[in-house]
């Protein structure tokens, strides 16, 4: 359990490093399936990067863990809501929805860092440092490594 919430936790870094602009766009899609059946759940992620020039302006995340343990669900479920209310409340800029039905919790997360307060984020994270341009937004190419350091498959 303890690694999809790593996974789970390095997402939610993820979300909250990325700047805003207005021109041309970039999709990149990230996926990532981390059986963990010995653990009692499976996660499956999915990751829309949107980009204007290199820097990340949203991300669009959709997580699925599935268990047949409602306390591996129940877990997940709480998990989820209070990273991503604290994350929201430190930072802003976060819409999320968290359901908890049959053998799957969904999380369905929308990223606006145009109302994210970017220059803390990164203050508080100093390891992110690597990922960001001048400006403390996330490059694209910032964005693809962590996910796929993470094992995740990125496709543009």
């Amino acid at each position: 359990m303890k690694k999809g919430v790593k996974i789970l936790a390095i997402s939610l870094c993820m979300f909250l490093l990325v700047g805003c602009s207005s021109k041309e766009e970039k999709i990149v899609t990230c996926t990532l399936t981390n059986d963990q059946s010995a653990s009692g759940y499976k996660l499956d992620s999915t990751y829309k990067i949107y980009a204007t020039d290199d820097s990340v302006t949203s991300v669009e995340t959709e997580e699925v863990v599935t268990s047949d343990n409602e306390q591996i669900r129940n877990y997940f479920e709480k998990t989820l809501n209070d990273s991503y209310q604290t994350a929201d409340k430190t930072y802003g800029g976060y819409t999320y929805n968290v359901k908890n039905e049959g053998n799957k919790v969904t999380s369905k997360v929308t990223i606006d860092y145009t109302k994210m307060n970017l220059d803390k984020f990164v203050k508080d994270n100093s390891s992110m440092k690597a990922y960001v341009n001048k400006d403390n937004k996330i490059t694209l190419k910032g964005a693809k490594n962590i996910y796929e350091s993470l094992g995740a498959t990125c496709e543009e």
